[in-house]
């Protein structure tokens, strides 16, 4: 694994990791909300899967904000997310898409909440905007602390806005690689019994709708993950799938019908 260190700082409070491959028409648009706020006590990694366009240029001219890049074939984001987590040197690591984007003073948020919180905790979930592609409108905010009984009928929390301190990864393990959309909610699985999270109610991100999590793909293996880590049956499975794809589809609808009326 090649790393690349582009700037040097002291040692971080936060380790923030992206995953990019081919992400040059909405990367500016990430540098650029890291770029307008306080980044003391922050580190990002950003793993590029050999994108074959302006992407790794792009990071290049962001050594102002990236401290590392590690530009290598990968197998997915997961294998790209296990990489960061290797080389990042922050007490508390957090994960943002290169489709998404922080919102103002956030990251000063999440300073002074990673720093306030007692010894116990070992996750910060934060707030996150699901927005539209053509017109960034805010179509969902996800707004929940976390409650392991209802993570275990499905993700309930913002993941982009949400800290992880190292130790989770050191006791749990990194992502499950051969997952292309649910290794994250895998991982909340296996660990959560074991998690103690404090919450910030306050936006932290805006999150492209249309990403990998929000798919059929997405619903399918958050089954697998479930049957594996709760024992349940595959009849419970199904019938979670079944369920979670009539709402994904009938919430596709609606906002197709919403970007008609806002479109006219």
């Amino acid at each position: 694994m090649s790393i690349s260190p582009l700037t040097t700082n002291a040692p971080p409070l936060i380790s923030i990791i992206t995953s990019t491959y081919n992400a040059e028409k909405h990367l500016p648009d990430l540098i650029g909300s890291l770029r307008s706020q306080e980044r003391t006590g922050i580190e990002w990694i950003i793993v590029d899967g050999g994108s074959q366009d302006n992407t790794v240029a792009l990071v290049e001219d962001a050594c102002d904000v990236v401290h590392k890049l590690i530009s290598e074939p990968d197998r997915g984001i997961y294998d790209a997310w296990n990489k960061g987590i290797m080389a990042a040197k922050g007490t508390w690591i957090a994960f943002i898409g290169a489709d998404d984007y922080y919102l103002p003073d956030s990251l000063d948020i999440c300073c002074k909440e990673a720093s306030s919180v007692s010894d116990d905790v070992n996750m910060i979930v934060g707030t996150i905007h699901w927005i539209d592609e053509p017109d960034n409108r805010i179509v969902r905010t996800v707004s929940t602390p976390w409650d392991w009984q209802k993570m275990q009928q499905r993700m309930t929390i913002g993941h982009p806005g949400s800290l992880h301190h190292r130790t989770l990864f050191d006791r749990f393990g990194m992502f499950d690689a051969s997952l292309r959309s649910a290794a994250d909610y895998d991982f909340l699985l296996r660990a959560g019994p074991h998690i103690r999270a404090s919450f910030i109610p306050i936006p932290l991100a805006r999150v492209r709708i249309g990403g990998a999590s929000q798919s059929p793909l997405a619903l399918s293996e958050a089954q697998l993950v479930r049957r594996r880590n709760l024992k349940i049956s595959n009849f419970q499975a199904g019938l979670a799938y079944s369920i979670a794809w009539i709402k994904l589809a009938a919430r596709s609808r609606i906002e197709r019908f919403k970007s008609m009326l806002f479109s006219g």
